[in-house]
Parts: structure tokens; C-alpha cells; sequence
């Protein structure tokens, strides 16, 4: 059953005190469950001390229509273009509120999307979360990370999707401790930094040179060396990063290590990795449905484990109940 679109979706009041130009949008505040009150209008300048007067009544959630969420949503995506080009200017804070909104951007998008409980969904953002905040005990990794990941847009979001999508599985699959799984979605979430440092976007194109291959082959190794004396960032995550194109018929990269020698949070990880990106529509392809990515994944024979993959497409389609 197709789930019903939110008329109205919430915003990170953090992310617009840095739109110092006119309103694209208009802003509501909530009076009740489905009563909405417009605040500001398109073209309007926002009043800071009318909102802090709301704050001070507890009134600290604002919304956009789900027409205008599109409008928001590449604000946000575009701050982390800024980030990239002007880093000094922005504090830990400011770094870790844009990570939470994209993760708040991944999930309606998801939810929308996919067929999936909001519930489960709502577990595996608060475990994302968790892993922002762990990043942001420390400042300059919180600056590191962002400035990593926002180099390549595509990273930045694809990257969340696969935390979630990590996340998911793992408590699919049977992961019940939360240091586990903070584990699990840290590691799916920094997967990919390595490709901040290859010389192409591998986005752009569908077919690499010799030269452009090894860089791809690289990547995993240079995620995890970049992230290797970072605070709080354990080496169970690095393990993730390192192995997380690792395949248990042993042709994956970049040491080609076989099953049993494969980190089994990297195996949640490579699954979740494949089907965020096969969901999602790249510059030489259409995305795919849900069941159409999970066949083309299990028809690929000896690449994913064959028991997560299952109750991955099981987490989805679920057998009727007798």
C-alpha cells in the first residue's frame, strides 16, 4: 500500500540562518495536527527576533509544503557546495547541523519512496544521528568530514542512504546491540570518503580507463587511511570502509579477500552500497525500483552474501504469513 505524502514537512531553522537573501519558500508553524499557520512568505526577509519569540514559547519546529520541500532541499545540498569553497567560514556546529538535515532529506525521500515502516526508519535515523554526534566530539574531524564528503556531491548523499539502508539490514539481520549498530551505520556512512581524493567523478561517466580504474580500486584504501587517527572513530569502522567492495567469491577489491575473511558489517555494507546507488538515478541511467535492484543483485551470483541479501529482500517483500 502506497504511503500517503506529508502535506507538510519540517525544516532546520540551523540551516536557514545561513539564506541571508529572500525567502523561496514560505514558512508555517504547526498549531495543531492539521492546522498550519503561514510565518513568512516568499520574498520575505526572515525576522530572527519574531522567531526567538516563538522559541521562547517552545514553538521550535518549522515547516515548508511538501511543493516547496524540493526548493529547500537543494538549499541544503548546495550549502554543502559552499562548505567545500569556504570551510573556514563555517563551525563544527554549522558542519554537523548541515550532515543532519541531509539525513533528514535522505529520510523523507525514503519514506516516500520505499515501503518501509517510518517506525524502523526513525530507529535508523536516530542511530545516524548518534554517529554525527560521535564525529562532532571533535571538532576538526566534524570539519574533516564534511569537507571529505561534500567534494563530490553524489557522496555526500548517497552515503547516507547507505548508512540507513545499512542500518536496516543490520537489525534485519539479527544486530540488537546499539554499539553495533552505531558501529554499522558509522562505517556505511564514511564508506565512501576515499573517493574524495581520485582525480575524476566517477558520477560523470560510464566507462573508465585503465588509469581510472585503478583509481576506483584505490578508494577503499584511501578512505581508510584518511580517516586513520581520527578521534572516536573506531577500527571496526575502518575495517568497513577498507573492505566494503570485498566480495565473497574473492574478485573484489582491493585486496580480494574471500568470505570468511570478509568484516560482516562490510558485507551489510557492499549490499546496501549497491542497492542506494541502483535506487538512485545516476547520469547514465534511470533509477531502478526496489524489486528491480534486488533482482539484478541477486542475480549476480557469489558477489554479496548470499544470507543477508535474502533477508534484505525479505526486509522488503516479506513472505505472507500462514
Amino acid at each position: 500500500m502506497e504511503k500517503e505524502k506529508p502535506a507538510f514537512i519540517d525544516i532546520s531553522l540551523n540551516i536557514l540562518k545561513r539564506f541571508n537573501r529572500p525567502l523561496i519558500f514560505d514558512i508555517y508553524i504547526k498549531r495543531t495536527e492539521s492546522d498550519y499557520t503561514k510565518l513568512f512568505n516568499i520574498g520575505d526577509q526572515l525576522d530572527w527576533e519574531r522567531l526567538k519569540k516563538y522559541e521562547d514559547k517552545n514553538v521550535t519546529i518549522f515547516y515548508v509544503t511538501a511543493q516547496d520541500y524540493k526548493k529547500y532541499s537543494l538549499y541544503v545540498e548546495k550549502l554543502g557546495s559552499v562548505f567545500r569553497e569556504n570551510k573556514k567560514s563555517f563551525t563544527a556546529d554549522e558542519a554537523q547541523a548541515i550532515v543532519k538535515e541531509m539525513i533528514n532529506l535522505s529520510m523523507h525521500e525514503i519514506i516516500i519512496n520505499q515501503n518501509i515502516e517510518e517506525s524502523v526508519l526513525n530507529q535508523a535515523a536516530n542511530l545516524m544521528n548518534d554517529c554525527v554526534g560521535i564525529i562532532a566530539t571533535n571538532p576538526k574531524d566534524m570539519i574533516k568530514v564534511v569537507t571529505l564528503m561534500s567534494s563530490k556531491p553524489y557522496i555526500f548523499k548517497h552515503s547516507i542512504s547507505t548508512s540507513i539502508f545499512a542500518t536496516l539490514l543490520g537489525i534485519a539481520s539479527g544486530i540488537q546491540n546499539d554499539k553495533n549498530l552505531s558501529i554499522l551505520a558509522l562505517g556505511a556512512f564514511l564508506h565512501d570518503v576515499g573517493e574524495s581524493q581520485m582525480s575524476f567523478d566517477p558520477e560523470e561517466k560510464n566507462i573508465f580507463t585503465p588509469d581510472e580504474r585503478k583509481e576506483i580500486y584505490r578508494h577503499p584504501s584511501l578512505g581508510k587511511q584518511l580517516l586513520e587517527g581520527s578521534k572516536n572513530i573506531k577500527q571496526e569502522v575502518l575495517d568497513i570502509v577498507l573492505q566494503h567492495h570485498e566480495q565473497p567469491n574473492g574478485h573484489g577489491y582491493p585486496n580480494g579477500i574471500r568470505d570468511g575473511e570478509i568484516y560482516h558489517p562490510a558485507k551489510i555494507v557492499a549490499i546496501a552500497d549497491t542497492f542506494a546507488s541502483l535506487i538512485t538515478k545516476r547520469a547514465h541511467r534511470e533509477a531502478m525500483t526496489t524489486e528491480e535492484a534486488l533482482q539484478a543483485m541477486m542475480s549476480d551470483v557469489g558477489k554479496y552474501d548470499k544470507i543477508l541479501l535474502r533477508t534484505f529482500y525479505d526486509f522488503f517483500f516479506p513472505k505472507p504469513k500462514k
